[in-house]
């Protein structure tokens, strides 16, 4: 059986959304220097105290490396969630994974890829990318870019993953479009608006199994 991935956003976490999961991977932005005491006593809740079933990362979503006072994510955290993800797998192979970050549709989205990828192997990376995209009806998922670069370099797929999606994902496009010219022109593009879409609803969405989507 294959490991089960689900993305959320902070707020579907800290409402109890990773209850039943057997490790939980944590997407906080740099800047963020608020109380993280209600999301750690949800994702410790949910995987009943397991100090190793919990990954902390700190990351802000932009798709370069460095934006003024911001740090997108980096090779070694990519890695980080690759070996965790891979150490859970290997304890249980259907075990239940859920990662979040700030809202679910990007950074998260984007470590999920790199988890799926791994599992499914090379020259499955289209259908890593379907998995990750089939419940995403609302249209919000635009993974991030840098995340997706540095997955197809960690994994070895030699930019299929980022092909994938520009093929699978309008959104993906956008996005790796928008920072593409925030990295040519990082004074001027940055003032142009961001692509993003909205949470029209709250919904539970899984990514490591054909099941309907749950409405809470």
């Amino acid at each position: 059986m294959a490991m089960k991935v689900f993305v959320w956003s902070r707020a579907e976490i800290e409402d109890g959304a990773a209850e039943g999961a057997d490790a939980v991977i944590s997407v906080r932005m740099h800047a963020d220097r608020g109380s993280f005491e209600t999301l750690d006593t949800a994702m410790a809740q949910a995987v009943l105290g397991d100090v190793d079933a919990m990954l902390v990362l700190r990351s802000d979503d932009i798709g370069v490396p460095r934006l003024g006072a911001q740090r997108g994510p980096t090779d070694e955290q990519i890695a980080t969630v690759i070996d965790f993800a891979r150490a859970i797998r290997a304890g249980q192979p259907d075990a239940t994974l859920a990662i979040h970050c700030e809202h679910g549709r990007s950074l998260s989205p984007a470590l999920a890829l790199a988890v799926l990828a791994d599992e499914f192997g090379a020259g499955r990376e289209a259908e890593a990318v379907q998995r990750l995209l089939r419940l995403d009806r609302d249209g919000i998922m635009a993974p991030n870019p840098l995340a997706v670069r540095q997955a197809d370099d960690r994994l070895w797929r030699y930019g299929s993953l980022d092909a994938a999606l520009v093929t699978l994902s309008p959104r993906y496009l956008a996005v790796r479009e928008h920072w593409g010219r925030v990295a040519a022109d990082p004074a001027g593009a940055r003032a142009a608006p961001r692509p993003r879409g909205g949470r029209s609803k709250k919904r539970f969405r899984e990514i490591g199994q054909d099941t309907p989507d749950v409405w809470e």
